[in-house]
């Protein structure tokens, strides 16, 4: 199984999409929360199932929520999630994001 991290831009879009869907009806939040930790299980299990979208940025469609994705990139340490946007955005964001992305390590555990 692949290791998936998260960017915190990444992260920071989950959360405020979240926020945005509670807002909407009560336990959306949560719901939403719930998708994204099963694409990021569907990551794990088969990252390489993800045809590259734009170079190497690969996406996986959140359930219940099918104009939502997960954009990541395949990396020697695991799959790096790079963004969680609305597909209704313009494309170009994502390419943005997946040209100019900064490499993140997971910390070492040994490292405290």
């Amino acid at each position: 199984m692949t290791q998936v991290i998260f960017t915190k831009v990444a992260e920071r879009e989950i959360k405020a999409a979240a926020k945005f869907f509670e807002s909407r009806k009560e336990g959306f939040g949560e719901k939403f929360y719930r998708r994204v930790d099963e694409a990021a299980e569907r990551i794990e299990l088969n990252h390489e199932g993800y045809m590259p979208v734009y170079r190497d940025a690969r996406r996986v469609q959140l359930r219940q929520f099918p104009e939502w994705f997960l954009w990541f990139r395949i990396r020697d340490e695991g799959a790096l999630v790079i963004a969680c946007l609305s597909g209704k955005r313009h494309p170009t964001l994502a390419k943005e994001r997946s040209s100019s992305v900064i490499e993140i390590k997971p910390k070492d555990p040994a490292s405290g």
